[in-house]
């Protein structure tokens, strides 16, 4: 029953498939998933909405008690091109639970195309900034990011790494795109096992890679240079990080994403552990309603905000 759940889940995923060689029909498809979750403040909870320098911060909290020092920071994804979504609003209550009643904040970074880079990575360091002016440390914040989210927490690692500021307890990468040049093997590799980004019975030559890179889906760096390691953090290096929990589906597109990055930070001797969904697509995790194989990573993911919390 539990890989017939996940089929359906992957069934599911196809049929709402953002093929990004559709060119810029993959902006609206995007913009009208994230109009489709239902924003649910749980009971118990306050948000605050806050005004960082320029930049929408949301954080919630437990109405009771002390307010936790510790802090859950989700970066969410979207390509670049999605902003913050209720999909990921409604995960306060489980990633406050999770992490010993730390608060959880959300940002709304700049998109493209009215926005490229640096645009959101600027505004995700600004956040961070402005989360230590409120009084958090660095080391009791954990990240949380997804897909482009990804690649804004993994940039945000490098640059304080790089300047030789505080860097956070831990980060947790799902499904993080950090090849902004579609190099990885796993973009030609996956391509007909991809539900979400790839075509069935088709073939990704080096000429459809030229085009891809000039779609609507990589708006965000047209004009970059997608070499630069900020940008592309898959280029990185990666000695001396947090502790790091990396998932990703096996017949995801963005497969070497995550490899590439989890094999050099464990060669730089870090703490990294990675989840491979078999069968699974882009972060599935946050698909955890719909597949017991989602619903296990996301309880990692879980279990890991609680270690890190303490």
């Amino acid at each position: 029953m539990a890989r017939l759940r996940d089929r359906i889940a992957v069934s599911i995923i196809r049929m709402i498939n953002v093929n990004p060689e559709k060119k810029d029909r993959v902006i609206k498809r995007l913009k009208f998933i994230s109009k489709l979750p239902r924003y649910r403040l749980r009971r118990g909870f306050v948000r605050t909405d806050y005004d960082a320098n320029g930049v929408s911060l949301e954080i919630y909290q437990k109405k009771d008690g002390t307010p936790s020092k510790k802090l859950v920071f989700i970066i969410h994804g979207g390509g670049f091109i999605m902003g913050l979504c209720n999909l990921y609003r409604n995960l306060h209550a489980a990633y406050c639970n999770a992490a010993n009643g730390a608060a959880v904040a959300n940002i709304d970074y700049r998109t493209a195309p009215d926005y490229k880079y640096p645009a959101a990575h600027d505004d995700v360091t600004t956040a961070w900034e402005y989360i230590l002016e409120l009084g958090y440390e660095a080391g009791d914040v954990i990240l949380v990011g997804d897909s482009a989210g990804g690649n804004l927490l993994l940039s945000l690692l490098l640059k304080l790494r790089d300047g030789n500021r505080p860097m956070p307890a831990a980060a947790v990468a799902i499904s993080p795109w950090t090849d902004l040049a579609a190099d990885g093997e796993s973009y030609r590799g996956n391509y007909n096992a991809d539900a979400m980004f790839g075509r069935k019975r088709s073939v990704l030559s080096e000429d459809r890679i030229e085009e891809l890179l000039k779609c609507g889906m990589f708006s965000y760096s047209l004009g970059a240079d997608i070499s630069d390691p900020y940008l592309s953090p898959v280029l990185g290096e990666y000695h001396d990080m947090p502790p790091m929990l990396m998932t990703v589906g096996s017949h995801e597109m963005l497969y070497s994403d995550t490899a590439t990055v989890a094999d050099k930070i464990a060669a730089a001797g870090g703490n990294v552990r990675v989840i491979v969904g078999e069968g699974m697509f882009h972060v599935y995790p946050l698909f955890y309603k719909l597949s017991p194989t989602a619903k296990e990573a996301f309880d990692e993911i879980l279990a890991f905000l609680g270690e890190h919390s303490r």
